[in-house]
């Protein structure tokens, strides 16, 4: 089951307009861990959330 929080992160990157992979590669974050990351099998650290936030042009109020 989806959380909030795994949808608000994946309707992100779909507005930014990106693939998981392009977000992975952006951030160097591994794919497997951005993908673990949005279906919610991984809490992302602080350094993490910051990357993806950055890239995407987010607050973290706004994904995490």
């Amino acid at each position: 089951m989806e959380t909030e929080r795994n949808i608000k992160l994946r309707n992100a990157i779909f507005l930014k307009g990106v693939s998981q992979r392009d977000l992975a590669f952006q951030t160097r974050i591994a794919e497997s861990r951005v993908s673990k990351v949005i279906r919610g099998y991984e809490t992302p650290t602080q350094e993490m959330k910051e990357k993806i936030c950055h890239f995407l042009g987010v607050s973290e109020k706004e994904v995490f």
